[in-house]
């Protein structure tokens, strides 16, 4: 019997994180479905890890929170008949305001694409996972999923929810060889995330973060070892190791004080500079 092919499926992956992971999954031998928002670039990507590494890449581009999108991408995949073992759920998109000032329409796309998408992507693919003796699920939450993050309350608030929900799959599905796992990466080298680090930690910014490629190859390494949680970098798992043994009150005051002092230092910077980074996940 012909062995099938077998595909990686990576949602958010023209750019960051998820470009970094599509390219760890080629160099491995994975064939790739790539998807990404209209005008990305994704079928760039796809042509160039096709060429690199000789594997079949199937690009999408779609707005994932638009009515319909993620069944049309799951309609898609049917009508082809392709085999997916390993669903990366990355897209996902930030913020970095007061609350009471941001309008409710950006904080509902929040939600939508970080913690609904999520949610349904992974229940519709679930089948076509389940018709393999084994296939694994990632989900890409952040270190903020630890932590509530003021200017951040409900970006923070959709990856804490991502972090639950890949935890209790995690014990619900390995009993169907379906193995999930959680990726909670700190501050990554992302052009977005160099400057709001900068913002945030000034000079000492650069000491906590990692390259985009670091963070994929422990990724994938921690994903087909089965880890429930992967935390890319040791100096992340030390802090996350140290946050449970500060008192509350003393935390949320840290946190609050670090990340206005970065609020105010972005609303001083220019308005298409703040536009540009508020766009970027």
């Amino acid at each position: 019997m012909i062995d099938e092919k077998r595909y990686t499926l990576i949602t958010g992956a023209s750019a960051g994180i998820g470009k970094a992971i599509a390219r760890e999954c080629a160099k491995r031998g994975h064939n790739l479905i790539l998807v990404s928002l209209p005008a990305t670039g994704q079928q760039e990507v796809g042509a160039q890890l096709n060429r690199q590494y000789n594997i079949d890449v199937k690009t999408v581009e779609l707005n994932l929170v638009l009515p319909h999108a993620v069944h049309e991408l799951f309609d898609w995949c049917c009508r082809q008949n392709l085999k997916i073992d390993v669903l990366i759920n990355n897209a996902g998109i930030g913020n970095y305001s007061a609350f009471a000032t941001t309008d409710a329409a950006d904080y509902l796309n929040i939600i939508r694409l970080n913690s609904e998408v999520v949610v349904l992507v992974t229940n519709l693919f679930l089948p076509k996972l389940r018709e393999h003796a084994e296939s694994y699920i990632m989900n890409v939450g952040s270190f903020v999923s630890f932590l509530p993050i003021p200017y951040k309350s409900v970006y923070s608030a959709t990856k804490s929810f991502v972090l639950t929900f890949s935890k209790a799959l995690h014990s619900e599905l390995d009993q169907y060889g379906v193995h999930v796992s959680c990726l909670c990466p700190g501050p990554t080298s992302t052009e977005t995330v160099k400057k709001r680090n900068r913002l945030l930690l000034r000079q000492n910014s650069d000491m906590l973060t990692l390259s985009p490629e670091e963070v994929a190859k422990t990724a994938i390494d921690g994903l087909f070892n089965r880890k429930r949680v992967i935390i890319p970098g040791w100096k992340n798992k030390f802090i996350l190791a140290i946050v449970p043994l500060i008192p509350f009150r003393l935390r949320s005051h840290i946190l609050k004080a670090i990340f206005k002092n970065g609020f105010e230092k972005e609303e001083e910077a220019p308005a298409n500079t703040r536009a540009e980074e508020r766009a970027s996940p």
